[in-house]
């Protein structure tokens, strides 16, 4: 026999099963009061509640996936910390000289790396104020600049007292421009060691004063400069003569001495061919453009008379952009020459560092595939223009430079890294 009690417990539970999903869980029954003093008219009435089972559910779910997303968030950040730090210590790349250290080079004696680099008053973009010019005004003191290392990590930059081409030859135009007045417009000094007899040979290039004065750009020469002492930091004494001075074509520009295991001293250079382009991206990207053709001239012993005419080993194609330029000729242990050069725009951030191969120093070169080193590589902006030497270790310590943000503009800085030759490719490896 059913009681009274479970006949009202059985019609509460029939009501609860006929109420909706919504008003089930998100309800709550309250007493509503009669109109009654005594409240004999009360009845039960059920309502949204923020205390229902299933608002709270729902409150302790979305809370708990709050403090999922955010330890999610939190720990994808300190992976990816991680990963950057990781990364910084794996790059192969350096930065060393935070400074206009322009078209850099590198080379080693009695246990001290040199790096020479283009006047620090050059290629200075995007001068912001007053105070940016009157820095660069201070500049440009040194006809080259000079730095040291003990062991190609840690680098002094020397200031003008140590000027390794206090003087010019007499064919080279004073002043950097119209407005700043450094000793002269010096670009990319390059230094070797001469095997006749010991001393140390500075190529370098200057503005020419054969230039035309209604010329729209100043044409530039290659010269060179003897050593007086038994050390790379010289001071050095100019030649009067110039080994390449193209101004019909444009001039010449980044010297870079190479001598073969046979003996043979070759010169590397860039015709400025883009010196008298016709405008766009560094004044060589309307047509008709003008070839900047790398040239290889042979050299008699001592290292600045031209032996024979120069040839061409390499000229600008499309995908380079404006021009080709800063050859640097390096003899691998397997007895193949690689050709590393720059193209785009050292202004942009077109510029790049590339390399081609050959089985002789005389070509023909075969370009590789991919660029060495371009913009957005280990952070870079317009990397370019490599010094290379042998650290006698099995691998080739490397010096270039890249766009960085100065007080004073955007100045080219000096970076390091180092590579191991493979057969036909370079692959750049973390040194220190």
């Amino acid at each position: 026999m059913v009681t009274e009690k479970e006949s009202e417990e059985a019609d509460a539970q029939s009501q609860q099963e006929q109420l909706s999903f919504l008003k089930r869980h998100f309800y709550r029954t309250t007493i509503v009061s009669g109109a009654g003093d005594d409240g004999s008219n009360a009845e039960p009435v059920r309502r949204f509640s923020v205390l229902s089972r299933g608002f709270l559910t729902l409150a302790a779910l979305f809370c708990l996936a709050i403090v999922v997303t955010l330890v999610a968030v939190l720990a994808t950040l300190l992976v990816r910390h991680k990963h950057v730090e990781q990364e910084i210590r794996r790059s192969p790349v350096q930065e060393a000289i935070f400074a206009n250290f322009a078209d850099p080079m590198v080379l080693k004696h009695e246990d001290l790396f040199y790096a020479f680099a283009t006047t620090n008053a050059a290629g200075i973009l995007a001068q912001s104020n007053d105070t940016a010019a009157q820095e660069i005004l201070a500049l440009g003191k040194s006809n080259v600049q000079i730095a040291t290392s003990p062991n190609f990590k840690d680098w002094t930059l020397l200031n003008h007292t140590h000027d390794p081409l206090p003087q010019l030859g007499d064919w080279v135009r004073p002043g950097l421009t119209v407005n700043l007045n450094p000793k002269a417009n010096v670009w990319a000094p390059a230094v070797i060691k001469r095997p006749s007899d010991g001393k140390f040979v500075l190529y370098y290039s200057a503005a020419s004063a054969d230039s035309p004065e209604n010329a729209p750009r100043t044409s530039h020469c290659v010269g060179a400069a003897v050593s007086n002492t038994s050390s790379p930091a010289g001071p050095y004494m100019p030649l009067n003569g110039t080994i390449a001075c193209p101004i019909d074509q444009g001039g010449a520009i980044d010297p870079s001495p190479f001598i073969d295991t046979d003996g043979s001293f070759y010169v590397t250079y860039k015709v400025d061919g883009n010196n008298i382009g016709h405008g766009g991206e560094c004044g060589n990207m309307v047509k008709p453009l003008v070839p900047t053709p790398i040239k290889l001239q042979k050299m008699m012993t001592d290292g600045v008379t031209p032996d024979g005419s120069d040839i061409t080993i390499l000229d600008r194609t499309d995908d380079d952009g404006p021009l080709v330029e800063a050859p640097v000729i390096v003899r691998s242990p397997e007895g193949i020459y690689f050709l590393f050069f720059s193209s785009g725009c050292t202004r942009n951030p077109s510029y790049d560092v590339k390399y081609a191969t050959a089985n002789d120093v005389r070509g023909p070169y075969q370009r590789a595939k991919k660029p060495l080193l371009r913009t957005g590589d280990f952070n870079l902006t317009a990397p370019g223009s490599v010094g290379v030497m042998d650290l006698e270790d099995g691998t080739f310590g490397m010096v270039f430079h890249a766009r960085v943000q100065a007080s004073y503009g955007k100045v080219r800085a000096m970076y390091t890294s180092a590579f191991k030759f493979n057969g036909t490719e370079v692959m750049l490896v973390k040194k220190i």
